[in-house]
C-alpha cells in the first residue's frame, strides 16, 4: 500500500487516498498478530526454561545466543516503528509529520532496525552454518545488537521529536540560513550525531566479526538446524486457508483496487515530454 506515502500529492484524489487509508490500517490488524504470535512463542519458550511470573520468561530467553539477541532487539525496534507508522497512515494526522525527519525516524526503525537488524542475527548463525567455522568472537557479536538498540534508540527518537518541531527532511540543513532561527532543532540535532556514530560502530564491529569469522576463524563450529514445534497443530483451522488460490485471488484483487484507478489516471493524464530541469 505505497501510496499512503502520497496522502500531499494533488495527483491522487482525495476518495482513493481515503481507500489507502484504510487499506494500510488494515494490513496493521495481522501485523499486530504476528507481534503477538511471536511474543507468546517467546514467552512459552522462556517458561520451558524455568521463567515465573509475569515478567520472569523474559530473563529466560537464550540471550546468550547472538542469532537470537539480535533478532529479539530487532523486533522491539520494529514495535515502536509500526506505532509510530500509524501517524504516517493517516489521512489527517499525516499531514503534521508529511515530508519531515519523523519519517526518516520511522523509517530507521523499520527497516533500519526491523529488516537490518533481523538480517545480522540470522547471519550470526547462518555464516557458521555455511562455512563450518564458529564466531570470531561471539562476545563482539552479542555486544553490537545492543549496541544497536542504544544507537537507533537515541538517532530515531531525535529524529521523531525534530518532526515534531517542523524540521524537513532530505535538506541540508546544517547550510540553511534559517537553522540559527530554530533552537530547538540545535538542541536535538547532536543526539542524532551521537545515535548514528554507535550505530556505526555497531555496524562495523557486525562486519568486522564476519570478515574475520570467514578468513581467521579456526574453531568449528557446532551449529544445529533449528525445527520449530508447533504447540497447537493446523488440524483444527479450515482446509481453505491452506490453499493458495483464495490468497492470491484476494492478493491480486487489493493490488488492482489499490493501484489500477490511481495509475490508470496518472498515466492518461500526465504529460511524458517535460524537460528536465536542475533544481540545484
Amino acid at each position: 500500500m505505497g501510496l499512503h506515502h502520497q496522502f500531499t500529492d494533488p495527483g491522487v484524489s482525495e476518495f482513493w487516498k481515503f481507500i489507502q487509508a484504510i487499506f494500510t490500517f488494515g494490513v496493521f490488524f495481522p501485523s499486530l498478530l504476528t507481534f503477538f504470535n511471536v511474543v507468546a512463542s517467546l514467552e512459552l519458550g522462556g517458561r520451558a526454561r524455568g521463567g515465573r511470573g509475569w515478567l520472569g520468561w523474559i530473563k529466560r530467553l537464550p540471550w546468550s545466543d547472538p542469532s537470537v539477541t539480535a533478532q529479539v532487539l530487532a523486533m522491539v525496534l520494529f514495535a515502536f516503528g509500526g506505532i509510530g507508522g500509524l501517524i504516517n497512515a493517516s489521512y489527517n494526522v499525516n499531514l503534521v509529520v508529511h515530508n519531515t525527519m519523523w519519517v526518516v525516524g520511522h523509517f530507521h526503525l523499520t527497516v533500519g532496525s526491523g529488516v537490518t537488524l533481523t538480517y545480522m542475527g540470522i547471519l550470526y548463525w547462518l555464516v557458521p552454518y555455511l562455512t563450518g567455522r564458529a564466531l570470531w568472537s561471539r562476545r563482539m557479536a552479542l555486544i553490537q545488537p545492543w549496541l544497536w538498540l542504544v544507537g537507533m534508540g537515541t538517532m530515531s527518537l531525535a529524529q521523531h521529536w525534530l518532526g515534531l518541531l517542523d524540521m524537513p527532511r532530505r535538506t541540508m540543513v546544517g547550510a540553511a540560513a534559517y537553522l540559527p532561527l530554530r533552537p530547538g532543532w540545535q538542541a536535538l540535532l547532536p543526539f542524532v550525531g551521537i545515535g548514528g556514530s554507535v550505530l556505526f560502530v555497531s555496524g562495523l564491529l557486525f562486519f568486522l566479526n564476519m570478515v574475520l569469522t570467514v578468513l581467521v576463524s579456526r574453531e568449528p563450529a557446532r551449529v544445529e538446524i533449528p525445527v520449530a514445534e508447533a504447540v497447537h497443530g493446523p488440524e483444527a483451522g479450515p482446509i481453505v486457508l491452506d490453499r493458495w488460490r483464495p490468497w492470491l485471488t484476494v492478493a491480486f484483487a487489493l493490488l488492482v483496487i489499490a493501484y489500477g484507478p490511481v495509475l490508470g489516471l496518472l498515466v492518461t493524464s500526465a504529460a511524458f515530454n517535460v524537460p528536465g530541469m536542475r533544481v540545484w
